[in-house]
Order: structure tokens, then sequence, then C-alpha cells
């Protein structure tokens, strides 16, 4: 792993060297051009120069320039053995760049198969401790359906011992048994005979049964005779009292007319009390629009769900408790 991890912080070092050297290669490329144009450049106003000028000084500028000329080209030289040593030393970190691309790769390869087969061991080591950890559990399970076997063996011995004492109880009780029904046997034939004086008291008792039902329904047609004479008797007591209230009006009625020198302030002091009848008694001033379906008392809409919502969820007068579907408007 060392070796693996000083390659990869090596290859991005060997990269940036191939990185820089193509630079300098291009610069020197670009450097080489440009001398060449310069060159040129100089021909050109040599020629120039040698048309114009065939002095002494054109001549001394010749030979300056083919002085500029010697000394560029020296250079040009020693850039291109420059660029022949940089392209050398490319090729050879280019090659060693790939060697250890290659040594890379194996060491990669060679972990990756020790990682399988470390994990293949792993997984084979969890399925063995799996298998034996349901061995352990199974063999747990075994040994608690022993215990409990061995119980429920004691458990039927034990019962087969008290079934066996119950049967010499049961057979104790039989004997005893027979005896009572032979008993039984001699009693019933002493209650059959007794039942046949039953029967015959019976007959007796059917035929005097029958006159009684005789007399009961002739005295329930009594009853319901009397019983729709009171019911009659009521009706008309119900239907004088009735009169006896609307007297009782007419005569209130004739005491205002009397008390009071004007019909007009009678019918202004009616319409004040039925103001009165129609105003919610609770606030005394909005009309009577709801109705309480528990008590039918009746009162304003308002009033009723301010003490719905203030949980005050009772009638003013008589104190019946209501919920939400007990309280109705009422048009009128």
């Amino acid at each position: 792993m060392k070796l693996l991890l000083d390659m990869y912080k090596g290859a991005p070092k060997e990269q940036r060297d191939k990185v820089q050297l193509m630079a300098a290669e291009k610069k020197a490329r670009a450097e080489v051009d440009d001398l060449k144009q310069r060159i040129k450049t100089m021909e050109e106003k040599e020629r120039q120069e040698s048309k114009k000028l065939a002095d002494e000084e054109a001549l001394k500028k010749l030979k300056s320039a083919e002085e500029k000329m010697q000394e560029l080209q020296k250079s040009l030289a020693a850039t291109k053995q420059e660029e022949d040593a940089l392209l050398s030393e490319m090729e050879v970190t280019g090659q060693a760049f790939e060697d250890m691309q290659e040594q890379n790769v194996r060491l990669l390869q060679q972990l990756r198969e020790k990682d399988d087969a470390n994990f293949k061991l792993m997984s084979e080591r969890i399925k063995s401790n799996q298998i034996h950890k349901l061995l352990r559990e199974e063999k747990d399970v075994l040994a608690d359906q022993v215990m409990t076997l061995q119980t429920q063996v004691d458990a039927q011995n034990q019962v087969v011992r008290k079934l066996e004492e119950k049967e010499r109880i049961l057979q104790n009780t039989l004997a005893t048994l027979e005896k009572e029904v032979n008993m039984r046997a001699q009693a019933m034939e002493m209650h059959k005979r007794k039942a046949v004086e039953s029967s015959q008291l019976a007959n007796d008792l059917k035929f005097h049964q029958d006159d009684i039902q005789r007399q009961a329904t002739h005295l329930e047609e009594l009853i319901k005779e009397k019983s729709a004479a009171v019911e009659k008797e009521q009706f008309k007591h119900r239907r004088t009292q009735e009169e006896c209230s609307s007297l009782r009006r007419k005569l209130d009625r004739q005491k205002k007319y009397d008390f009071f020198e004007n019909a007009d302030e009678v019918l202004m002091e009616e319409i004040k009390t039925y103001k009165q009848k129609l105003t919610c008694p609770c606030c005394n001033t909005r009309k009577k629009d709801a109705v309480l379906t528990k008590c039918f008392h009746v009162f304003c809409f308002e009033c009723v769900k301010t003490r719905y919502d203030t949980r005050q969820r009772k009638c003013p007068k008589c104190n019946a408790a209501f919920g939400v579907n007990d309280f109705h408007r009422l048009y009128m």
C-alpha cells in the first residue's frame, strides 16, 4: 500500500514536469519562428539597402547583419539542441510513467484479489458463526422441549392416579345409587297412585275455573262500560274548564275596559304584554327565535349560542341540560 501511495504521489509530479517541458518546447519553437521572421525581415532590408546604398556604410551594415545572422543561427542551433534534449527527456519520462502505470495496475489487481479472498473468508466465517448460533438455539429449544415433556409426563401420572381414585369412589357411589334407585322405584309407584288421585282433583278444579272465567269476562265488560262513561265525563269536564278559562279572559278584558277609560290604552297594554311574551327573557332586547327541544322553552338564538359557547348549557327557566343538536331556530 505504501508503494502504491508513493507511486500515486509521484505520478502527478512527472505529469507536471512533462507539462512544463511541453510549455518550454512551445516557447522555444515560438522563439525560433520569431528569429526566422527577423532573419527574413533583415534579408529583405539588406536587399533593399544593397539596391539603394552601395556605400561602405551599406557594406558595414551588411557585415553587421551577417554577423547577427551567424549569431542567430548559432542561437538557433543551440535551441534545437535544447529542444532535442528536452524531447529525449520527455520520451524517457513518458516511458517511465507508462512503466509506473503498468506496475500500479498490477498492484491494484493483486490488492483486488487479496480483498476478494478476504471477503470470501469473512463471509464463510460469518456463515459458520450463524450456523453455530442456530445449532445452539436448536439445542436450547430441544432441551426446553424435553423439560416440558417431562413435566407433562409427571402431570399425566398424577392425573392417572387421581382418575384411579375417582374410579374407586364412583364404584362406591354406584352401589349406593343402585340402592337409591330401588327405593325410588318404590316411591314412584306411590307417586303414580297419588297422581291418579290428583288428576281427578284437577278435573274438578277445571270445572270450577271455567265458572270463574265466565264471571271474570262479565266483570270486564262492566268495567269497560264504566271506563267509557268516565272518559265521557272527563271530556265534558275539560270542555267546561276551557269554557271557564275563555270566560275568565273575557272578564279580565272587561275589567280592563272598565278600569281604563279609552279602548286605546287597553289595546296598548295588551300589545305591551304580547311584546313581552315575544321578547327573550334573558336579554329583554331581541325577539324569541330559538327553541330548546328538551324543555320547549323559547329564547333568542344569540343568548342560547352564548350560553352554549360559555359552557352554561342549561335552560335559564328550568335548568334542563341541552347539547349542540338540542336548540333550533324558529321562523315566525
